[in-house]
């Protein structure tokens, strides 16, 4: 059993012809390379376990041998990288799963034994691969080039990548030749591994919407190695809803928005051990993706739920008032839609993930040399959870004491400390398993004072737009109706503030109550 570290990079198959014999490869060790054509078949039971438990298991054929291989795609202990995966491989005699051949531990810890006979095919990959050694600043690395595709049933999907894997050496030499690729190639970073491709090509979720999945994060995790984790998780969480996006699945949006809102905590977070202005580029650029999805998320919220608000209040009385309105906020939608499809199809979005994953894994603030710095990326992740964690719900405590007092743009400040925390409680919680149940206590507090706070903050938006509508910019026949409706629906929402208020308050008295799982 080892961690596996390697980046994988999307390519065009244009590009990839006579890649391996380069001329500015040749300068690596690069040659013509080794050919192989490798068919590899994945299992998994009928309600897919092994998906459901982030591991995968294979056996590939190629070259006259056949291997099994399993993976976890928990970062690995030791690792030192956030590209670094469980990985236990070796080979069989047999073109089936042999678990006898996995290590008793990794058989009990994904329960396999009970999962054993209930293992089949699901998908497979046919790739012609290309591999090529290079020996790259002082390490040395495995280029693989690989053309093929996905099958499972009769749908297929296309493979061209590359994967540059560390065979020895640091992880550092592994995102410096990413860097050079990316750039002569016009690569994209392939978040998505071939196995959860050929799962969303089975279960027909290639464009669908991805979720956040749960972080696993080691105990004896540096500060630094965690935020590399939680990350690049976030930045999975993301980038792998760009297909969805395009589209036009609403969802997919809000999803995007999410892990974009994950990342930025997770950078507030970790702000001391990562400042510099690699940093500073790097928060501009994700506040410019997330403003280009705002409109499309906040129009279809309010075509939806603001509209069945209405019937819902029993607001039919006002004719077609209401049908006006529907027509004009789905046309606001559509055309937010269109300017989220377009943001994430842009270089500009390309760059900017491939920007993240060699700032996380690469950057300045991981080699810094200043001893503040330094000290804190060492840190222990454990203890700079805590200190972090009790220092937000300080504030957060304070501020919620007095919610009645403040402005609207203070609420507003006070609803993203909030959501920053429920982030951070999501990210260092495996640091704590041990301590469920005060866990899902202190989430409960602050999932009540977050909608709390959320309602609050929808209504003064909402009041925003029914101003807006009543504007100089709605003349016309339509205008006269669009505001009335708007303004009813504002108006409903406003009555509402005083209950809300009020929860928020209930919300953070019981905040207060639940100890913090960390101390």
């Amino acid at each position: 059993m080892a961690d596996e570290i390697e980046l994988k990079l999307s390519v065009d198959p244009q590009r990839l012809s006579g890649l391996s014999r380069a001329r500015w490869l040749s300068r690596y060790g690069g040659g013509a390379g080794d050919e192989a054509r490798l068919v590899s078949v994945y299992y998994d039971s009928d309600d897919l376990k092994l998906r459901a438990r982030r591991a995968m298991l294979r056996i590939r054929e190629g070259d006259g041998a056949r291997v099994q291989t399993f993976k976890a795609g928990a970062p690995g202990k030791g690792s030192g990288s956030a590209l670094g995966r469980m990985e236990c491989e070796g080979p069989v005699s047999l073109p089936v799963p042999q678990l006898s051949r996995l290590p008793r531990k990794i058989r009990k810890r994904f329960g396999l034994e009970k999962l054993g006979p209930k293992l089949k095919p699901v998908f497979e990959t046919t790739v012609a691969r290309t591999t090529v050694p290079l020996n790259y600043q002082g390490s040395t690395l495995e280029l693989a080039i690989d053309r093929g595709e996905i099958r499972t049933g009769r749908k297929r999907a296309p493979i061209s990548e590359i994967e540059i894997e560390l065979k020895r050496g640091r992880p550092e030499a592994v995102i410096a030749l990413g860097r050079e690729l990316a750039k002569k190639l016009d690569a994209a970073y392939g978040p998505a591994s071939k196995a959860e491709r050929g799962y969303a090509l089975r279960e027909g979720e290639t464009d669908c919407p991805v979720f956040a999945e749960p972080i696993a994060l080691d105990a004896a995790m540096k500060t630094g190695a965690a935020f590399q984790a939680i990350a690049m998780a976030c930045l999975h969480h993301f980038a792998r809803n760009r297909d969805a996006v395009i589209a036009g699945n609403g969802e997919a949006i809000h999803q995007m928005r999410v892990g974009l809102r994950r990342l930025r905590a997770a950078i507030s977070l970790f702000k001391e051990v990562l400042r510099g202005p690699e940093t500073e580029a790097i928060k501009a650029s994700l506040k410019w993706l997330t403003e280009e999805l705002g409109p499309a998320r906040d129009m279809d919220v309010l075509a939806g739920k603001g509209i069945a608000s209405l019937v819902d209040e029993g607001a039919e009385a006002l004719g077609d008032a209401v049908p006006v309105l529907k027509a004009d906020l789905e046309a606001r939608r559509d055309r937010g839609f269109a300017r989220a499809k377009a943001a994430v199809d842009s270089e500009r979005f390309r760059k900017l993930v491939l920007d993240l994953v060699f700032w996380i894994n690469g950057g300045r603030w991981a080699h810094s040399h200043v001893a503040l710095t330094r000290s804190r990326r060492a840190m222990p992740a454990r203890r700079f959870a805590a200190q972090e964690l009790t220092r937000r719900v300080k504030k957060i405590c304070k501020r919620v004491g007095k919610v009645e007092e403040l402005s609207p743009r203070q609420r507003h400040k006070l609803r993203i400390a909030v959501k920053k925390m429920r982030y951070a409680t999501g990210f260092f919680e495996s640091l704590f398993w041990d301590r469920a149940k005060r866990i899902a206590e202190f989430r409960g507090a602050l999932k009540a004072l977050q909608s709390a706070l959320g309602d609050l903050n929808d209504i003064q938006v909402h009041e925003k737009l029914a101003a807006d509508f009543a504007g100089a910019g709605h003349r016309g026949p339509r205008a006269v109706p669009e505001a009335f409706a708007m303004g009813v629906l504002a108006g409903t929402e406003r009555a509402k503030r005083a209950g809300l208020l009020k929860s928020a308050r209930r919300g953070g008295k019981r905040l207060k109550q639940a100890r913090g799982y960390w101390g």
